[in-house]
């Protein structure tokens, strides 16, 4: 079957898309490069977003996408880059790293140039994860495994592929170090709250997914993460927005409503209170 040509909004809206129907089943790399992306675990292990297209404007949209992922990446948000992957064609757990990592003609020998564009990949997860919180001897451990391996190979598909992993790799690290202290059911709460984002996330839901009570689940979080579950769902959702603010011109009530705060006022003030300026007075200032 042939591929579709993605142009740079019908990319950055299958990336900004709030995804409901993201799969809960582990991250499994292509088969081809399975064997690679294993390799470079062990190495590893052993170092311890919203607005409409302009015509004329093609490089924000690029530049654009890259903030999103990089958004997603430092967030450890594991779901929304799984969605990612599996979103612009499904089944071949693949996507195109070049449609938002723009360096420019750098070869004309094609492979060497998916190689410039994967280091360059490479060089982007990083940062974004450092950006995250995540100490550096983990970040470039990570970084330094997936060059080595990744500028070895002789296949372009296959290089694309293990750019994928690394996206996974990258965001899941972030995760796994900001959430190091959590059990597996605050883990599971964060996951669907980080996935839900654009929805009102309640206690009640929390207690559904999980199937346990909302005290219990407030005393874990309490424990665990130091704030009642409707602190951290607000901060996540409020993060989110500070991001879109810089990236997009997403008017402030409409991003109230995008995040389902219950009014633009409440968003403001909410928001005000964690940056000490009102949305519109930090977006001028970024």
């Amino acid at each position: 079957m042939e591929k579709k040509e993605y142009t740079a909004k019908e990319l950055f809206e299958l990336i900004s898309r709030e995804s409901t129907n993201i799969s809960s089943q582990p991250f499994v790399p292509d088969d081809s490069i399975a064997d690679i992306r294993n390799k470079i675990l062990i190495g590893f292990n052993s170092q311890v977003f919203l607005e409409m297209e302009r015509d004329d404007d093609s490089v924000s949209y690029k530049r654009a996408g890259e903030k999103a992922i990089n958004y997603y990446i430092s967030t450890g948000n594991v779901g929304k880059i799984k969605g990612i992957i599996e979103s612009l064609f499904p089944g071949e757990n693949h996507y195109n790293p070049a449609s938002f990592v723009d360096v420019g003609q750098l070869s004309d020998n094609p492979l060497q140039q998916a190689i410039s564009m994967f280091v360059c990949g490479i060089t982007v997860y990083t940062r974004a994860a450092l950006d995250g919180g995540l100490p550096d001897h983990i970040a470039y451990a990570l970084s330094d495994n997936y060059i080595w391996h990744g500028i070895r190979l002789t296949n372009i598909m296959q290089l694309n592929h293990l750019q994928n992993c690394a996206l996974y790799d990258f965001t899941n690290q972030v995760y796994q170090y900001k959430y190091r202290n959590c059990g597996q059911t605050v883990k599971r709460c964060c996951d669907y709250i980080l996935r839900h984002l654009h929805e009102k996330v309640t206690l009640e839901e929390l207690t559904k997914m999980s199937g346990y009570s909302g005290g219990y689940i407030s005393k874990l979080f309490e424990e665990e993460l130091g704030v009642r579950p409707s602190v951290f769902i607000r901060e996540q959702k409020l993060e989110y927005a500070a991001n879109a603010l810089e990236m997009t011109d997403i008017p402030i009530g409409a991003l109230a409503e995008v995040l389902a705060f219950p009014s633009t006022s409440s968003f403001i003030g909410y928001f005000k209170a964690k940056y000490g300026k009102t949305p519109l007075e930090y977006r001028n200032n970024h």
